[in-house]
């Protein structure tokens, strides 16, 4: 029997900016790509019910901790998986409703489990940081660290992704912990995630940026067999100012 392969999807969703005109390139970009495992960030209500419409075939995290709902969320194939826990772990974010959110799957075909957990780290453009130079995301990183060496079980495959809103200090700190990002595993450099042109509606004159900054990453119990960060637009609108990262693994 061949060794099991699952596919997962980042997504920053953007808060609800532009929506809902985002709305059809974003439901194209679900069809199409069709990952087993997502996770989102920058999700609200209205964009969480839209998710619960399209992803008819899919279950997420039910929680009454605001965070599921208004910061991010992980939704898997129901066909292929069935939920064993979850948890939102404080790792030190400045906004008061962000966590490590986690879940652990169990695959029904196999009965074997994996662990996926999501984040979106503390932008860089907060006035503070701008002013200091001193960066929230270290200390954050190496919470969410310690949390991904504790919480997987021993000889599980542990899968963490979302916006690092930094393209350097996340695949170091992570590779520490013993979690490699996909574009590493594979010998190959990360590309842009963001901004996404012409969603992110930048005008002549504005400040413009050209980052790595979504990111997969897994243990030693995965192994990467294919990443990339797709592109879906409807007419000339994108499904956010990000774009996603991809990547298929197969369970060792």
């Amino acid at each position: 029997m061949f060794p099991p392969r699952l596919s997962f999807v980042t997504y920053n969703l953007w808060l609800t900016e532009r929506w809902p005109a985002r709305a059809p390139a974003l439901e194209r970009f679900l069809n199409l790509i069709a990952p087993d495992v997502l996770c989102v960030q920058e999700l609200q209500h209205e964009t969480q019910a839209f998710l619960d419409g399209v992803l008819t075939a899919y279950d997420r995290v039910r929680d009454p901790f605001p965070g599921w709902t208004n910061e991010g969320n992980i939704y898997w194939r129901k066909a292929f998986f069935e939920e064993i826990g979850h948890g939102a772990e404080e790792v030190g974010h400045l906004e008061p409703e962000r966590r490590l959110f986690w879940v652990r799957l169990r695959l029904k075909a196999l009965g074997k489990t994996i662990f996926a957990a999501t984040a979106h780290l503390t932008t860089a453009r907060r006035y503070e940081e701008a002013e200091t130079g001193a960066s929230p995301r270290v200390g954050q990183l190496k919470r969410i660290a310690d949390a991904l060496t504790r919480l997987p079980h021993q000889g599980e495959p542990a899968f963490f992704m979302g916006d690092m809103n930094d393209p350097w200090h996340p695949q170091r700190i992570l590779k520490q912990a013993g979690l490699l990002s996909c574009f590493a595993a594979l010998g190959m450099q990360s590309p842009p995630t963001f901004q996404c042109y012409p969603t992110a509606n930048i005008q002549p004159g504005e400040q413009t940026v050209t980052e790595a900054i979504d990111l997969i990453a897994a243990n030693n119990y995965a192994r990467a067999i294919a990443a990339c960060v797709p592109q879906c637009y409807a007419g000339d609108i994108a499904p956010s100012d990000h774009w996603p990262v991809q990547a298929v693994y197969q369970l060792v």
